[in-house]
């Protein structure tokens, strides 16, 4: 028996809504706790703050008492202060080292890849034990930093003992760890711009300097403004340095935000709520900076 066009159409959608079915079928499970770890989390901002207590304790409910204890506290101010420094001191040094690495790594003739590699490899490195390779080199007796500073008739420094310099000495640190990831990334832009710009630029008389600030400043502007909101989002979630090298000291000089969530919320067992607040307010900093660099950098671009 032959089918009409109409019906030959009519059980084509059928099929094609059963094997849409069967796709949803599989795929609900895996929405349900997509939907389920994004909801809870998120909820979990709100209810949180207002309750105190141990992990493992019933929670008690205190109103807004978590709230005007991180608005108040003066150690979340100076970790807030901390953190600031530490970006303001990181994110340039790293930007500045990888871009000069990143020109230098640029006039490196092809086939140089595994070279170009070895810039990565203090990102790829633990932090544990970066951190213990720093602590060799900073170490105040024998450490290489100090060893340097000798030759030239400058007295040891107590990098991570001194409140002046414990901030600046971490930031030494993340620098030199992850100046290889934008060393990289600077370069995939720089390999990426047209050559012909460049030529014509030479022929017209353009020194070095000239076609760098027309041609790959302007060229690299949106490279920069993903540089800049990415890096200023991971470097304002310090924590695994500081709690490696100083936890915290000296004297809280090198507190930051989440080194002090993580403090309120597994070694001060009552403070749980006030950890979930200042997670609130970190997210708060980070959306209200995120946001202020987008649109400076926007209207720049």
């Amino acid at each position: 028996m032959r089918l009409s066009a109409a019906e030959h159409a009519r059980l084509r959608r059928q099929q094609s809504r059963r094997r849409a079915l069967v796709g949803y079928a599989f795929l609900l499970p895996n929405a349900i706790f997509c939907v389920a770890s994004l909801v809870c989390p998120f909820l979990s901002l709100f209810y949180s703050p207002c309750h105190t207590g141990a992990i493992t304790a019933p929670a008690t409910f205190v109103g807004l008492e978590n709230w005007q204890r991180a608005w108040t506290d003066p150690l979340v101010r100076t970790t807030i202060w901390n953190t600031v420094y530490y970006c303001l001191l990181a994110i340039p040094s790293v930007f500045i080292i990888g871009m000069i690495l990143a020109l230098c790594l640029q006039r490196v003739p092809r086939g140089s890849g595994p070279f170009r590699s070895l810039f990565y490899l203090p990102t790829l490195t633990p932090m544990v034990t970066a951190a213990l390779i720093w602590l060799f080199v900073v170490q105040r007796d024998f450490g290489a930093l100090n060893i340097i500073l000798g030759w030239f008739g400058i007295p040891p420094q107590n990098w991570l003992g001194n409140t002046t310099l414990v901030m600046p000495t971490i930031a030494m640190l993340e620098v030199w760890r992850g100046v290889g990831f934008w060393t990289l990334l600077f370069l995939a832009a720089l390999l990426a711009l047209p050559p012909e710009l460049y030529q014509a630029a030479t022929i017209d008389g353009a020194n070095g300097w000239q076609q760098f600030r027309h041609i790959t400043l302007p060229l690299m502007r949106p490279t920069f403004f993903f540089a800049v909101v990415m890096a200023t989002i991971w470097n304002l979630q310090l924590f695994d340095s500081v709690s490696i090298l100083t936890d915290g000291g000296p004297s809280n000089a090198s507190a930051t935000v989440v080194w002090y969530i993580y403090k309120a919320m597994f070694q001060f067992n009552d403070k749980t709520g006030f950890a979930a607040a200042l997670s609130f307010v970190l997210l708060l900093f980070i959306l209200f900076l995120t946001l202020i660099e987008i649109r400076l950098l926007r209207r720049r671009t």
